[in-house]
């Protein structure tokens, strides 16, 4: 039984973080769509980062092991230092 609440934990971080990541990201395109800037990043951004779901997929990719969270990182990196730490604790709790 502790299995089941350790991983329902996880899974609800995970979702959290995903939210916050959307989040942030929709609103740094919609600025660069308004802009009509247009980032060598932004159609890996916008893949990585449309919905709730995909978010989940590459942060739970990133934790293990199926995409680089470098690579996850450097899309992240032009929203400010306030998302950039947040995915660093992210990857940091889950690693650690």
């Amino acid at each position: 039984m502790s299995l089941f609440w350790c991983i329902l934990m996880l899974l609800m971080i995970l979702y959290i973080f995903s939210v916050f990541f959307v989040q942030q990201m929709t609103a740094y395109l919609i600025e660069l769509q308004a802009a009509s800037e247009y980032t060598p990043y932004w159609e890996a951004q916008r893949m990585y980062f449309e919905t709730v779901q995909s978010t989940i997929i590459t942060l739970a990719m990133c934790t293990t092991g199926g995409k680089d969270w470098e690579d996850v990182w450097r899309l992240i990196k032009p929203l400010g230092w306030f998302t950039t730490a947040a995915f660093l604790f992210y990857i940091s709790f889950f690693i650690v």
